[in-house]
């Protein structure tokens, strides 16, 4: 059974686990850390939290690709509807996933290993935002589209979970009169 196309190599057929994998891992990270900084929980907590969640989703997104994909490939096979040229391997699709997820997850934890809490959310959001622009950006120059709508598109619907998660943080703080 192979499970790597292209063993070594990441090619144009992995677009969608880099852009799934990195966008998820900013946005879920950086809209939990919101939360937390919209809650008033501390730096330690915070940066402990993002860092097991972001470990969590590498976990929880490369087995769910795999599973996916060895899934769509396995229903192609038996239906011998596989469009020519389009071959999945859920190894690499896995790999590239967890990947992808992990540079994402990373991202806005590291404002809060540099600086105190008030800047390293700042740099969080900065970072972040610059981190989905560039993603969509890149995406366009992969898929032949508009580089900077493809940019601004990734930033704008990924920035709007980052808001809901502050939201939700402040909102809990003030129900639940968190004070940690």
């Amino acid at each position: 059974m192979q499970l790597f196309v292209r063993p070594g190599r990441i090619g144009h057929e992995s677009i969608r686990e880099i852009v799934f994998g990195v966008e998820d891992g900013v946005v879920q990270n950086l809209t939990l850390i919101a939360g937390m900084v919209g809650g008033g929980l501390s730096t330690t907590l915070i940066v402990f939290a993002a860092a097991i969640n972001g470990l969590a989703g590498v976990l929880s997104m490369s087995m769910g690709t795999y599973l996916s994909s060895k899934a769509e490939r396995d229903v192609a096979a038996a239906d011998a509807l596989r469009p020519p040229g389009v071959e999945t391997a859920p190894g690499r699709d896995a790999g590239v996933m967890a990947a992808a997820y992990a540079l994402g997850a990373v991202v806005p934890i590291i404002p809060f290993a540099l600086v105190e809490r008030t800047a390293a959310m700042a740099g969080a959001v900065m970072l972040a935002l610059l981190t989905l622009f560039l993603l969509g950006y890149g995406k366009g120059m992969v898929s032949h589209q508009n580089r900077t709508r493809s940019g601004v598109e990734m930033l704008t619907l990924a920035s709007l979970a980052g808001l809901a998660g502050f939201a939700l943080g402040a909102i809990a703080r003030g129900v639940f009169g968190l004070d940690v």
